[in-house]
């Protein structure tokens, strides 16, 4: 049936989700149908990261607004009518979202909305009573877009038919980055022991053991560097660290060839705290990660292998020993840097859209009885 209408509802679209939803929205034109994202303006920690998008030809904003009762962050947003009528709603799997229940309880959109997420909590470790909502709102759901397989399996453990759910295999534009990577040239990694971190300045990423390692390992070598691509809430925390620190060098937020330069530039990245699609970024550019085997990743760490394409240590001594002595074993460093590169063919944002088009279709033509 020709004429269809997807409607996607995020809180709000962060420059890297631009081109899964340019391609994924011709993609969909392609077929007759018409797919538009519905987003409203980054608040608190996430507009301290400086990286919304405003505008976009797919792009519809509305209004949300955010508050938190009993330290729990709630987001009221105005859906409007283009959404509720919409043949397909995908909206994201946060319990924070309180427009998803109504979506789910009422009968008209119950059976054509669909939830995109991680399947079940893996960032956080949820109470008794969130654990046993999330599970309602998800069996509930008509179908489910999980970021990977491992997110697929958890949903259908709480009880989500499997032949109702997608894999998208969550990625970023790599055939960008690569290009992207060419422009700037080899850099000039191994000149000096050199780590980079990439991603949003706030306490999921443990900005004071980034710190913490890197002046570990600066004591270990002193020709040790650190350099700081990113933006966000604990902004202050590196840059009074940078300015006591020469070794740090923090650059903002970096994307582009900005991005491309600094993973040329070190050997490796450190981001000891939520390692999600900073996985991608790894591999695409062959360096490998190290991090805190306490911190609880993202989806996108499923990508990676521990002590083949990345380090898992156990604290920040233990990380910053790890750092020093690959800095130190080049011929081990390399073989990590190929075995990343060779994982990373495995993901591409043209997969996830493919993967995220023929879900779409295979959504809106379930009977869901």
């Amino acid at each position: 049936m020709a004429g269809r209408r997807f409607a996607i509802v995020q809180e709000y679209v962060p420059a890297y989700r631009v081109p899964l939803f340019t391609q994924l929205a011709a993609a969909v034109a392609a077929d007759g149908d018409e797919l538009l994202v519905y987003a409203g303006d980054p608040a608190g920690a996430l507009a301290e990261r400086r990286d919304g998008v405003q505008s976009s030809p797919w792009l519809r904003t509305i209004r949300q607004r955010e508050f938190t009762i009993f330290g729990r962050r709630l987001v009221l947003r105005a859906l409007p009518r283009a959404v509720w009528s919409a043949d397909l709603i995908v909206v994201e799997q946060a319990r924070r979202n309180t427009d998803v229940p109504f979506l789910l309880a009422w009968p008209r959109t119950a059976r054509k909305t669909a939830l995109w997420g991680h399947g079940a909590d893996v960032v956080k470790i949820p109470s008794h009573l969130e654990r046993r909502y999330s599970r309602l709102l998800l069996r509930r759901a008509a179908w489910l877009f999980a970021y990977t397989q491992a997110g697929a399996d958890r949903a259908v453990d709480a009880g989500i038919n499997r032949q109702r759910t997608t894999v998208l295999w969550n990625s970023i534009d790599t055939r960008r980055l690569r290009q992207d990577l060419d422009a700037v040239g080899p850099g000039r990694a191994g000149v000096s022991p050199r780590a980079a971190f990439i991603g949003g300045l706030d306490s999921s990423k443990r900005i004071e053991d980034l710190i913490s390692i890197g002046e570990a390992a600066h004591g270990l070598d002193p020709g040790f560097r650190l350099v700081i691509g990113g933006d966000g809430e604990l902004r202050g925390i590196v840059e009074a660290a940078a300015e006591r620190f020469s070794w740090i060098d923090h650059r903002g937020s970096v994307a582009g060839t900005d991005k491309a330069a600094l993973l040329q530039e070190s050997d490796l990245l450190l981001i000891p705290g939520r390692v999600g699609l900073a996985a991608i970024d790894s591999l695409a550019a062959g360096r490998p990660i190290v991090t805190l085997s306490t911190s609880l990743h993202g989806p996108e760490f499923e990508y990676l292998e521990p002590g083949v394409t990345c380090v898992v240590t156990d604290g920040v001594h233990d990380a910053a020993r790890a750092l020093v002595g690959l800095f130190h074993d080049r011929p081990a460093l390399d073989a990590m840097q190929a075995r990343c590169r060779e994982a990373s063919q495995n993901y591409s944002i043209e997969n996830t859209v493919r993967r995220f088009r023929d879900g779409l279709n295979a959504a809106i033509e379930d009977d869901h009885e």
